[in-house]
């Protein structure tokens, strides 16, 4: 650990001593630029370069250029003003996350006959020419326009190379579940145990967010597949914010028939209130706050499957001085979910006992804190801390707040044996229930709490060296907790796991943005450390000798290159090594080694971290003044992946994590982007991926061995098509707007105006699966079979309304309605018949089984559960809402 911090210290050391600093790169972009004379062409020195409304002040060099760095991602006006000269306001320049802006000013003389000012509006370049990532941002205004957005994980499956599982999990380009880094506001909020995001995101709240999932630089760890940046608006200099309120109605699936009900109100609604502007008693643009405040209520299509919830999201942007800026932010996150689960990991079924399911209930709060110190016009320290906390609990309605060992009628002995009588219908014997359906008149007997959270500090440093360097430093320590606390009363030994781990992590990164005019290069070194700081046994089934797990330091160098060919042409490259620490249940799981459980599985916390090698390669092309094609090429090499393998030791078989997973993805990604027309714009994006691995999943082995035991296959050797192998990838996007301002006329009669229509269309080409036969074995290979081919459209329509005369004030009606068609796509079949809905069991006639029941009411009732609602998207929903923006 001290080479490490004394690494760190030593990259800042050198930097500071040459007047080099960085940033918090993940949150701000920058605008450089040049301001030459109108008259002569020449460079003007000494010119002033400042932000409209913002402490924010810069002069120009002796060759006229200069630079704003460590801005905040939002949409600014630049003024600029020399003596002698009109000033000028470019008005709406875009700064974009981790990019340039670049702007050209040519100033008046004063005796041109003009106005004292000259306000120009600029456009957002179609090409941005120091792209060397594969990166696809979503702005504020698109969000607010989009059907279907209420949730994060929709927006980002818009985009390219990203592929959702039965779960809704999220797969970029290829990777598995967990893969993907989600940093909100520079903080990332993972949560540790599952690897998906830890706290949920309002939409509302955000100026932006963005899906990284090529070529993203050293400033990035611990993601083999992509990074998601989502970045919170700032708080404005006056007065300003929106209240909206929305009502829906869905088809809720009915477990009695096994069909979804005609469509009907569900409780799905929601509330959402903004306000930002100065803080009271300060100056306007020293101090400025943002808040938002989301209730939802979420009635869902599932039975037994109501959420709710609210998030608070705030923050806060001081300036005490003129080159010091403090920024506070946080986020408070809580929701209960009633818990619905078709068939669970034992096949059981609940769907005619809802209330005994269970409930569940999710807890996040985020809290952090910069301080940015401009130390001269070219150069920037930043110094941040902060503390993230998620957490999930599963337990029985009516027992939630009491702890397992309190349970009336459960309790263990001093050998973890079940004490008393077992009061439901999972007995000790299978007589109670016929298989896969159980009656159960009391509870879903699990209890689950966990909680994983971490306390971070770093620094980044930027500095612009000189006209051609940006260079950048940065560290940060993070010490991780994670709490587990599991008990399952489904057989004479209820399963148990309880631990209190503090792995620490800490990284450092060195990046130069090399800006040559044909070319800009990011070239980047990251050095990632972990230590997981835990004794584990040398052998699980002997007991024998405890090891104490060993540190592990890895370095990842990065390029990209970007050459722009023409102000027409880009072509962009990159190459890097990524890597990421195996998810920590790998690590810890059953540490204490009870091998006296069925199927017991043992983590490893002396894993090496997972890796990808990736190689990309892509142009992008100007069709016309306001569209775009951007076509990408890229080969990914994944190594070290975790898996799972059976272990025979004296005192038993055990499953244990260890590296053994590999694969290799190749893909294909095209874009074409229509944006600036008043009316018409849209984006059309395709994608081509080929996923191949010798496994899907670290547990892939583990459930294999669970469900068949012996007969279970062994994890092949050659690579395969992957569960989220989704070959073809369709998105299409239009959206048509008629501008206030715009008047329009239908056989004489003029059209109403301030209206908009959004829509989504999307396709993905079916995902594979293994077939079985009616026992349960393998035919043909791994993952032949391949689903049905899934399609969907999405609608939104909005209508403006300025009751307010000559304020900018207005309030909006908004309908959407996704799932337009109602189509019924296939997330998951049985592999036995490769139908959503029947699971291929048929009991003869010469079976008989207990009580009065009859062959033929066994089938009947198996054809009812075969009929799984989770096995289908969602069905059709309709939202409307109004909106008051002020």
């Amino acid at each position: 650990m001290s080479k490490i911090l004394r690494l760190i210290c030593s990259l800042g050391v050198i930097l500071l001593a040459n007047g080099a600093a960085s940033l918090e790169a993940k949150t701000t972009g920058k605008i450089s630029g040049t301001v030459t004379s109108a008259e002569s062409g020449e460079p003007l020195p000494g010119a002033t370069v400042s932000i409209v409304g913002q402490p924010i002040v810069t002069v120009t060099d002796l060759d006229g250029e200069f630079y704003l760095l460590n801005l905040p991602v939002a949409t600014y006006d630049l003024a600029v003003e020399l003596i002698g000269h009109k000033t000028e306001i470019r008005s709406g320049l875009k700064v974009l996350l981790d990019l340039t802006t670049p702007v050209e000013i040519v100033l008046q003389p004063e005796t041109v006959k003009l106005d004292s000012v000259v306000t120009v509006y600029a456009e957002r370049p179609l090409i941005q020419k120091d792209m060397t990532a594969s990166v696809r941002s979503i702005s504020r205004e698109e969000l607010e326009l989009q059907p279907n957005s209420r949730n994060i994980g929709q927006v980002i499956l818009r985009m390219n190379g990203t592929v959702a599982d039965r779960d809704g999990g999220l797969h970029v380009r290829g990777g598995r579940f967990g893969e993907v880094t989600y940093y909100f506001d520079g903080m990332p909020v993972q949560d540790q145990f599952s690897g998906g995001l830890g706290t949920r995101i309002n939409p509302d709240a955000l100026e932006t967010v963005s899906l990284t999932s090529g070529g993203y630089s050293s400033e990035y760890g611990e993601a083999l597949s992509g990074v998601v940046n989502a970045l919170t608006q700032e708080g404005s200099s006056t007065y300003a914010g929106k209240l909206k309120l929305a009502d829906g109605l869905s088809k809720p699936y009915n477990v009695r028939t096994g069909e979804f009900d005609k469509t009907r109100r569900t409780d799905n609604y929601y509330g959402v209130f903004n306000l930002s502007g100065p803080i009271p008693l300060l100056q306007n643009d020293r101090a400025n706050f943002f808040n938002s405040i989301e209730y939802w209520n979420n009635g869902g299509y599932l039975p037994h499957n109501q959420a709710e919830s609210w998030t608070l999201t705030t923050k806060v942007t001081l300036r005490p001085l003129q080159n010091l800026k403090v920024t506070v932010y946080s986020n408070i996150y809580e929701r209960e979910q009633e818990r619905y689960e078709h068939r669970d990991v034992n096949g059981y079924s609940y769907d005619f006992a809802l209330q005994n399911s269970g409930l569940i209930k999710n807890d996040a709060a985020r809290f952090g804190g910069s301080a940015t110190l401009q130390l001269s016009t070219n150069t920037v320290v930043s110094f941040r801390a902060g503390y993230f906390e998620t957490s999930t609990k599963l337990a029985p309605d009516h027992l939630f707040d009491v702890y397992w060992d309190k349970w009336p009628g459960y309790s263990v002995d001093e050998n973890g044996n079940y004490n008393g009588t077992i009061q439901d219908n999972y007995a000790v014997d299978s007589t109670y229930y016929y298989s896969g359906y159980v009656n159960d008149t009391l509870f879903y007997p699990y209890y689950l709490y966990r909680k994983s959270s971490y306390k971070s500090a770093g620094f980044d440093v930027l500095s612009q060296v000189d006209k051609y360097h940006q260079l950048s430093v940065g560290g940060e320590f993070r010490q991780n907790r994670l709490i587990w606390d599991n008990k399952q009363f489904f057989n004479v030994r209820p399963y148990g796991e309880k631990y209190d781990v503090g792995p620490s992590y800490a990284a450092a990164y060195l990046q130069d943005k090399i800006e040559l005019g044909y070319m800009i290069i990011n070239a980047g070194l990251r050095l990632d450390y972990l230590n997981a700081e835990i004794d584990y046994w040398e052998d699980p089934g002997t007991k024998e000798k405890r090891l104490r797990s060993k540190s592990k330091t890895h370095i990842s160098p990065r390029v990209g290159f970007s050459h722009p060919v023409s102000e027409n042409t880009l072509f962009h490259a990159n190459y890097g090594y990524y890597y990421q620490v195996p998810q920590y249940p790998f690590m810890f799981t059953n540490l204490q080694a009870d091998l006296t459980t069925g199927y017991p599985i043992v983590g490893n916390p002396d894993m090496e971290p997972e890796k990808t090698v990736s190689y990309e390669l892509g142009i992008t092309q100007r069709l016309a003044d306001d569209i775009r094609l951007n076509a990408t090429t890229y080969y990914k090499d994944v190594s070290n992946l975790v898996s799972s393998r059976s272990i025979v030791a004296p005192s038993g078989t055990y499953t244990q994590y260890y590296n053994g997973d590999y694969g290799s993805v190749k893909g294909l990604d095209f874009a074409v982007t229509k944006t600036g027309n008043q009316n018409l714009n849209g984006s059309i994006n395709y994608s081509y991926m080929v996923a191949e691995g010798n496994s899907s999943d670290a547990n892939e082995f583990y459930y294999n061995y669970f469900t068949q035991g012996d007969d279970a296959p062994v994890i092949p050797v050659q690579e395969f098509p992957l569960s989220f192998d989704q070959r073809h990838t369709l998105n299409i996007n239009l959206d048509f707007r008629v501008p206030r301002n715009q008047k329009i006329t239908l056989f004489g009669v003029n059209m109403p105006t301030a209206w908009g229509l959004n829509t989504f269309f999307t396709y993905g080409s079916g995902m594979p699966y293994t077939r079985t036969d009616e026992q349960g074995m393998r035919l043909g290979g791994l993952n032949e079979g391949r689903m049905p081919a899934t399609y969907r459209v999405d609608m939104r329509f909005d209508k403006d309304f300025y009751p307010f005369s000559g304020k900018t004030s207005k309030l909006r009606f908004f309908v959407e309605v996704n799932n337009l068609l109602d189509r019924r796509n296939v997330v998951n079949v049985y592999s036995r018949t490769g139908l959503a809905d029947i699971d291929g069991y048929n009991f003869g006639l010469s079976y008989d089984p207990p009580g009065d029941a009859t062959p033929e009411d066994v089938n009947d009732i198996r054809r009812l559960l075969a009929k799984d609602p989770q096995n289908f998207d969602t069905p059709r929903s309709i939202q409307w809402g109004l909106e008051w923006i002020f």
